[in-house]
């Protein structure tokens, strides 16, 4: 670690009980084993088995977020994924990035050709997705978390709700989002809703992912909020992230990874898309990433940052034709 920022204990304790939240780590090693949707499920897990990341502070840390859509009776991790966002951490600047893919972009999943990138993860798993994206990105992944329908929603509600600002007004039955623009404190079950809701939205699957990435630097903030407040709460949300869970990393892993990220500040998170537009593959619906993607792999990939010149801007999608 970095001398100069262990000091700040209480930011650390902060952000080690943030990847607790997150990532369902438990205090100690809990074996792998086998979870359906039924079963509250998060997971944290090397990307690479064979490699160990060096949490010194010094360089920067990519973890890959997933989060799958099983229902009941089916494998979270051999589900699709629904959700797919990398959040690049850069310890020495204080500084974090966050870079969503829409479910539907069409892109190469090493042994299955060209396929929609949700179905990475039912071909192999978290594993598979993590080779789809460095292969796409050449971004090497270091961890991914892995959550599932029913444990996100458990984590949201046994923290009391998130306060998530709205962007726009939120109507979509398929989701169940009925929101007003602003500030709203949701349970688990809108939490997921407004997740998941692309109807409501003008850049549809990119917006979907926009917020996605919004509700984690949402509930980094009200994490902070609340423990300045109250600093029982600390337990609130490391127990909300204990039950249930799967975790093949050690408490010093776990630890380490957490004072890596504890220079973080949600004011220093970018949350970005990838560019593209919308099109067809025959009868389905696809995203298709912009070329321009590249320059915000390549310098996303450097530091963990994005330079503002290469930041997407705002935008609603139009047919590839």
């Amino acid at each position: 670690m970095i001398a100069r920022r262990l000091p700040a204990r209480r930011r650390a304790f902060l952000t080690a009980a943030l990847i607790a939240w997150i990532a369902g780590a438990t205090l100690g090693t809990a074996p792998v084993r086998q979870a359906t949707a039924a079963e509250p499920l998060f997971k944290i897990g090397r990307a690479h088995a064979d490699f160990h990341p060096e949490l010194d502070g010094k360089e920067p840390i990519f973890i890959l977020f997933l989060g799958s859509d099983a229902r009941e009776g089916q494998s979270v991790a051999r589900s699709r994924a629904d959700a797919i966002q990398i959040l690049g951490i850069n310890p020495a600047k204080g500084r974090a990035s966050i870079l969503g893919f829409p479910r539907d972009s069409w892109v190469d999943i090493p042994g299955h050709g060209s396929q929609k990138i949700n179905s990475s993860m039912v071909y192999g798993g978290p594993e598979l997705v993590v080779q789809t994206v460095e292969a796409l990105t050449g971004i090497g992944i270091d961890y991914y978390v892995l959550t599932s329908f029913e444990g996100f929603k458990a984590m949201v509600d046994d923290v009391g709700g998130l306060v998530i600002d709205v962007p726009v007004p939120m109507y979509d039955d398929y989701a169940k989002t009925h929101f007003d623009p602003g500030s709203h404190r949701l349970n688990g079950h809108d939490t997921l809703g407004f997740t998941r809701d692309r109807h409501s939205l003008p850049s549809g699957d990119f917006g979907r992912s926009e917020n996605q990435g919004r509700v984690f630097v949402d509930a980094l903030e009200q994490f902070q909020k609340e423990f300045g407040k109250d600093p029982s709460r600390l337990l609130t949300w490391v127990g909300a992230g204990m039950r249930n869970v799967e975790t093949d990393i050690s408490l010093q892993e776990v630890l380490d990874l957490a004072f890596t990220a504890a220079s973080v500040s949600p004011k220093k998170i970018q949350n970005m898309v990838v560019p593209g537009s919308t099109g067809m593959q025959g009868t389905q619906s696809v995203v298709y990433i912009s070329s321009a993607a590249s320059a915000i792999y390549d310098d996303m990939g450097d530091d963990a940052m994005v330079a503002k010149r290469n930041v997407p801007p705002p935008q609603v999608p139009t047919p590839k034709r």
